[in-house]
C-alpha cells in the first residue's frame, strides 16, 4: 500500500445546514450462515485465484497509477492524498468475475428481525437521514442502530460558537428521527490541518471550551450528543503526525472538554489496523500493537474502541495480489488489547466492500462480484465472533457510499438509487440478517449526495 486517499466519505457539511465541506473515509464487514459460508468459501477461493491483479476494496488504500494506495476513510479529509491516476482513452474491459446468482443461495427475503422503520426520513432535510430511508425501504425496517456524519473542527473561538450551533441542528434532526449519531471530527479546520503539538500545548483549549459550551447552550442533551470520535485513524499518514503520545494527549484533552459539558455522552477512539512510522510516507506500514496510542488515556474516559480495516486490490494492469481477507486487515488481537487498555468491552469495526475500484479508468478497473463481497462480509462477521467469544460487545460501521465520481473512484454502495433488486442488494440484506442473528450492531455511513 502506498498513497492512500483518506477516509472515503466526501461529505459536504455546512455548519447548520446539510453538509458542505469535503470529507473522506470508510471500511467493511460481513457474514452469512455457517453452511453457506462453506459454500461461498469454495466459490470465493476460485474467484480469488483469478483476481490477483485487482485492487483492494474498501477503505483500504486504493492503489494509484504511481503504485500508491488510497485510503477511503470514515472521516473528513479534504480530498487528502487524492488519487493521481488519470483516465486513459483505451477501452480495455474491466476485470470481472461472473459468479452464479446469489439469489438461490442467500435468504435475501429480509434483513432480519428489525424494528419498524423510522417515519418521514425520506423528507428529512438531513442527507444522512434521507439516505437511511432508502436502506429502511430495502430492508423493511430500522436497519442501522447508529449513523455517522462529519463535523468540522473550528479554527477560532468565535467560529466555535457558530459551528456548534450548526452541528446542534443536525443532532436535533437525528434526535427527532430517533436515530443515534456517530459524530466524526477530524483534525482539519477551514485553515488546513492543525498543528498536533500546538493543540497538545493548549492552542485550541479556548476553542474546545467554547464549542462544547455552545452545544450545551443549544439545548443539546447528553443522549442527543450521541457518540463522538476525534483524531480518527491518526496512525496513518495524512494529518501531519503519527506520534502516539501526542495522539493520546489530544484525544484525552478533547474528550475531557466534551464530558465537562456532557458527562454522560459517549466518546470513542478509531485507529487503522495498519500503523505507519512516518506521517509523510505510505511506506513501512505494519500491523503492530496499537497500545502506544491508547495506554496513557485514562481508563473509563473512552466508551468504545474502533478498528478500521478495508480490503484492497491493485489496478487490473498490475500483477500485485489483492488483500480481501478480514483476518489480515481486521486483526482481532489489536482491537482486543486496545479496548482492554481503555477499560471498555465495546469494539466496532470501520469497514466496507467495493463493487468497483478505479472506476475512472476502464483499463485499470477492478470489479468485486457479489460472491466476493459476501465472502468478505462473512469474514468480518467471523472476526467479530472471535471478539465476542472473548467477552467483547461488537458493532460494524459499514461504509457504503458510491465514490465512483470522486478522486477515490470506488463504489462502496450496494445499489444505486432507484435500481432494482439484485445480488448486491441481497448481500446487504443477508449481512444485516447475519448481524442480527449474532447480536452484532449495524452502524452505517452513506449520504443522499452519493448518486
Amino acid at each position: 500500500m502506498t498513497a492512500k486517499t483518506r477516509i472515503i466519505s466526501t461529505m459536504h457539511y455546512q455548519l447548520g445546514k446539510p453538509l458542505k465541506r469535503y470529507y473522506t473515509r470508510v471500511r467493511i464487514i460481513g457474514s452469512i450462515s455457517m453452511g453457506l459460508a462453506i459454500l461461498l468459501s469454495s466459490i470465493y477461493g476460485a474467484a480469488y485465484a483469478t483476481t490477483t491483479t485487482r485492487q483492494k476494496p474498501g477503505l483500504s488504500p486504493a492503489t494509484t497509477s504511481l503504485g500508491q494506495q488510497q485510503h477511503p476513510k470514515a472521516v473528513n479529509t479534504e480530498s487528502r492524498n487524492k488519487s493521481s491516476a488519470a483516465s486513459r482513452d483505451n477501452n480495455t474491459a474491466a476485470v470481472d468475475i461472473k459468479p452464479p446468482s446469489l439469489a438461490a443461495s442467500l435468504n435475501g427475503s429480509s434483513c432480519g428481525a428489525l424494528a419498524a422503520a423510522h417515519p418521514e426520513l425520506s423528507t428529512s432535510h438531513n442527507t444522512k437521514l434521507r439516505k437511511l430511508a432508502e436502506y429502511e425501504t430495502v430492508c423493511g425496517g430500522a436497519l442501522a442502530s447508529r449513523v455517522s456524519f462529519f463535523v468540522p473542527l473550528p479554527a477560532t473561538a468565535a467560529e466555535a460558537v457558530s459551528s456548534a450551533n450548526d452541528v446542534a441542528v443536525n443532532l436535533q434532526q437525528f434526535a427527532a428521527a430517533g436515530v443515534q449519531p456517530l459524530v466524526i471530527m477530524e483534525p482539519h479546520t477551514s485553515q488546513g490541518n492543525i498543528d498536533f503539538t500546538a493543540y497538545k500545548n493548549g492552542a485550541y483549549d479556548k476553542i474546545l471550551d467554547n464549542y462544547f459550551a455552545a452545544l450545551r447552550a443549544s439545548n443539546i442533551s447528553d443522549s442527543t450528543m450521541g457518540m463522538w470520535v476525534y483524531f480518527p485513524e491518526a496512525n496513518i499518514p495524512g494529518w501531519g503526525s503519527v506520534d502516539p503520545a501526542v495522539f493520546a494527549s489530544n484525544v484525552t484533552k478533547t474528550v475531557q472538554y466534551q464530558k465537562k459539558y456532557f458527562p454522560a455522552s459517549l466518546a470513542t477512539v478509531m485507529l487503522d489496523s495498519k500503523s505507519y512510522p512516518s506521517a509523510d510516507s505510505w511506506s513501512g506500514g505494519s500491523y503492530v500493537s496499537l497500545l502506544p496510542y491508547v495506554q496513557t488515556i485514562p481508563k473509563g474516559l473512552i466508551d468504545s474502541f474502533g478498528l478500521q480495516g478495508f480490503p484492497w486490490a491493485a489496478p487490473a494492469t498490475s500483477a500485485e495480489a489483492p488483500q480481501y481477507s478480514p483476518t489480515v486487515y481486521l486483526p482481532t488481537q489489536l482491537a482486543a488489547e486496545a479496548a482492554s487498555s481503555l477499560g471498555t468491552q465495546n469494539i466496532w469495526f470501520n469497514t466496507g466492500t467495493f463493487s468497483k475500484a478505479y472506476a475512472n479508468n476502464p483499463s485499470e478497473s477492478v470489479i468485486a462480484s457479489p460472491t466476493q463481497r459476501q465472502a468478505m462480509l462473512n469474514g468480518v462477521i467471523a472476526q467479530a465472533k472471535l471478539l465476542q467469544s472473548q467477552g467483547f460487545i461488537l458493532s460494524v460501521h459499514l461504509f457504503s457510499q458510491n465514490k465512483s465520481a470522486t478522486p477515490e473512484a470506488k463504489d462502496w454502495s450496494y445499489w444505486h438509487t432507484g435500481s432494482p433488486l439484485d445480488d448486491n442488494k441481497l448481500v446487504l440484506r443477508q449481512f444485516s440478517s447475519d448481524l442480527q442473528a449474532r447480536h452484532i450492531g449495524f452502524w452505517l455511513f452513506d449520504t443522499a449526495f452519493d448518486n
